[in-house]
């Protein structure tokens, strides 16, 4: 995810929890890592809102946000695949083993 420079250069980077945000002056280098803590897990609408008033009116930010927020409610849309059952079994078999190096891929 890449944002542009903010306008902003100073060295203050976020310090404590996501909830002090808005006390800080925006810095746009620390969207990226605010976005990610900010969705990391199951999503907490309190924290996103206090991401999204860190950024003001910032609207590359906040879009930023917005697009990882429904890139993340897409991807947990998805259905998911199972492998075949006797996939499953080789992989489990292969997991029980106690020396990592004896697994090779044409185990699975």
């Amino acid at each position: 995810m890449k944002l542009p420079e903010g306008s902003k250069p100073e060295e203050s980077r976020i310090q404590g929890s996501l909830s002090g945000l808005s006390r800080h002056a925006h810095n746009c280098t620390d969207s990226p890592q605010l976005i990610l803590r900010a969705l990391d897990g199951i999503p907490n609408p309190q924290i996103i809102q206090s991401v999204r008033d860190s950024f003001g009116s910032c609207l590359q930010c906040n879009n930023a946000l917005d697009l990882e927020i429904r890139f993340k409610l897409a991807m947990s849309q998805q259905e998911t695949v199972k492998a075949p059952p006797s996939l499953q079994l080789k992989i489990s078999e292969s997991l029980q083993r106690i020396d990592l190096g004896d697994i090779s891929v044409n185990d699975l």
